[in-house]
């Protein structure tokens, strides 16, 4: 037989309206309240995540023209470097610079001829064999020339030979120049391997 709430006496009455509220309070803590204060707690967390990524770029933005200054900077000092350690061959441009550098110390280059490359570690070393007739004075103005041309090129064997029957050509000369090139990494871990093989 069912009994309403209003048949039971006024203190069970309290007791029962009680343990419906605390029912409730606990659904809503279970349903609604620790769920949204887990989201709280996540989304807390990723604006203080925000906030210092924030910082970090806006130190970075900071920092950008000075940045873009030494990217400038480093860019320019690759171009120099490139043009004094090239990473291509250059036949064409050196046979120019090196044809000029002799008809401005009054030279004639009778022959040239470019030898095979030599590579090391980071590098090759590319000898160019030179026959130029002119007078000592000429041969020592292009020495000087070839020292402050832009690509490092060095004049390791030199062998002169005295011309007697022209007053205005006294000499004949036979140079090794040696020019240098970059290796790219690939170009390295051949000259590596080829190294490793050259000692077994």
């Amino acid at each position: 037989m069912a009994r309403s709430l209003s048949d039971l006496p006024p203190r069970q009455q309290w007791i029962v309206a009680g343990v419906l509220c605390f029912a409730l309070v606990a659904i809503y803590y279970v349903q609604f309240w620790r769920a949204g204060n887990r989201d709280v707690h996540r989304i807390g967390g990723e604006i203080t995540k925000l906030r210092e990524d924030v910082k970090q770029m806006e130190t970075i933005a900071d920092s950008l023209p000075a940045l873009e200054a030494e990217q400038v900077t480093l860019d320019q000092r690759l171009q120099v470097l490139s043009h004094i350690l090239p990473e291509e061959y250059e036949t064409a441009d050196l046979l120019r610079g090196v044809a000029t550098l002799a008809a401005q110390s009054n030279l004639t280059i009778n022959g040239l001829e470019f030898k095979d490359p030599v590579p090391y570690e980071f590098y090759a070393e590319s000898p160019i064999e030179l026959e130029l007739v002119g007078s000592y004075h000429d041969l020592a103005r292009f020495f000087d020339r070839i020292g402050k041309f832009a690509r490092i090129i060095n004049i390791n064997e030199v062998d002169i030979q005295a011309i007697e029957d022209d007053p205005r050509r006294t000499v004949e000369a036979y140079v090794t120049a040696m020019t240098f090139l970059f290796l790219e990494e690939s170009e390295q871990e051949d000259a590596a391997s080829d190294g490793e093989l050259s000692k077994q």
